[in-house]
């Protein structure tokens, strides 16, 4: 691939590769996917817009301001374009490397990336710390003091922290924690390993047990390694791409230590990630092939069910929409899959929306840096709820769940948000007791 000769990069060694930013010739068909173009309708908000500015530095036409910096920290990274992209422009790459930019640039921004490094390498990526920080997270959700709180409108926050606690579910379950027992299939007919992350243990372990019984139930053996972490996902969209190759290699290193059976996901920006590390590592003369064969193990828990011919039979009796998780449908490109399952459930109204795989606005750490758009985001996914009324609100990442909820608050509906594994997990057991579901 060919390097960047600009001078202009702060970090060249992580500049955006100048074959990756050629392939854009500038069609336009990118701008009507883009959720920031969406909302504020400005070609320095689109993706066209963005490589154009890319070009521009690496050209040395112009150099790297807080300006540009802003209109690249305003992307979700949804990868929306991607999709829809005829010159297969690896933007979601272009991104990521420009980002690993900004750390040496613009000082008025410097602090808030900083910041956001020091929470992502020192609590998102340590089990233990992660553990403690999220603690009064989990007892906070359902308890008497927030029901208080927001009975009595006592509750000031802070802007971006205010959209944090909105998007707290009413309860939080135990946490999850990797190489716990999990459930045995009665008739075995082969392995996973689940994959458990950092943030999906602590706030969603409920989910990963779901998704555990979900694969017992068709015959798989689950196995969750106990020393396994964080992917190195929201590091990588933050440009901070040395921390995720190191987190990617000790990724690589654990599963290797068990065997060359699938690795199920069920965190579509974890899976996205994962399936990528090809990339990441390309320079890495020791994991290079390594990566490549990891990731081609890596399947998200709707790919793996429908490839495996799931047919447990499942009673759902409920109106449900699905929302795609942007890293699932434009990254892998899955987006039959939970479709496919939804609709084997007995009982289950599959309602489709307008903008179901436009960005909910959630992407990772995105609510709280960027709260405006974030919110306006969620209230395009609220007007639909409003329109159609479902009862439940599927999808399949972490952070899209927690903007659902703040989605379903605001259209008023009193929906459940619910994890497609946690769907297909109650759908089993009502099967089996011989009850629908209401």
């Amino acid at each position: 691939m060919a390097a960047s000769k600009s001078t202009h990069w702060p970090n060249p060694a992580e500049a955006p590769l100048l074959e990756d930013l050629a392939r854009c010739v500038h069609c336009g068909l990118c701008v009507n996917a883009c959720p920031t173009y969406a909302i504020t309708g400005l070609e320095t908000e689109s993706p066209r817009g963005r490589i154009y500015l890319a070009r521009a530095i690496e050209e040395e036409r112009i150099p790297l301001t807080a300006a540009v910096q802003g209109h690249w920290e305003l992307c979700l990274q949804c990868r929306a374009c991607e999709a829809v992209c005829p010159s297969g422009v690896p933007f979601g790459r272009i991104m990521e490397h420009a980002r690993a930019q900004l750390d040496a640039s613009a000082p008025a921004r410097r602090g808030s990336r900083r910041m956001r490094k020091l929470l992502l390498r020192n609590v998102v990526a340590r089990p233990r710390v992660l553990r403690r920080a999220a603690a009064p997270l989990r007892w906070y959700a359902g308890s008497r003091l927030r029901w208080l709180l927001r009975k009595t409108g006592l509750l000031r926050l802070p802007g971006p922290l205010t959209r944090g606690e909105s998007q707290l579910p009413a309860r939080v379950g135990p946490r999850f924690a990797p190489g716990e027992p999990l459930p045995i299939p009665e008739r075995p007919i082969g392995e996973a390993l689940l994959f458990t992350g950092c943030i999906m243990s602590e706030l969603f372990g409920d989910v990963h047990r779901a998704t555990a019984r979900v694969l017992a139930r068709n015959g798989i053996n689950p196995v969750a390694p106990a020393t396994q972490g964080c992917c190195g996902a929201l590091s990588a969209h933050d440009g901070d791409l040395d921390f995720a190759r190191r987190l990617a290699r000790r990724a690589i290193e654990t599963f290797e230590k068990h065997g060359t059976a699938p690795i199920v996901v069920n965190s579509a920006g974890c899976g996205a990630a994962m399936k990528e590390y090809g990339d990441l590592l390309a320079g890495d003369a020791r994991f290079a092939a390594r990566a490549h064969a990891f990731s081609a193990r890596v399947k998200d828990l709707s790919e793996y069910l429908v490839a495996l011919g799931a047919e447990v039979p499942a009673t759902f009796a409920a109106k449900v929409t699905y929302q795609d998780p942007c890293h699932l449908a434009h990254a892998q490109r899955i987006r039959e899959q939970p479709r496919t399952l939804l609709r084997m459930v007995e009982g289950c109204e599959l309602v489709e929306t307008a903008g179901a795989d436009m960005c909910c606005g959630a992407a990772g750490v995105y609510g709280l840096v960027q709260p405006e758009m974030s919110a306006a985001l969620c209230s395009r996914k609220a007007e639909q709820f409003r329109k159609h009324r479902p009862e439940v609100v599927v999808t399949a990442n972490p952070g899209c769940q927690l903007q659902y909820e703040a989605a379903v608050r605001e259209a008023g509906i009193g929906a459940r948000v619910m994890h497609l594994a946690e769907l297909l997990d109650e759908a089993y057991g009502n099967a089996a007791a011989g009850q629908p579901q209401r």
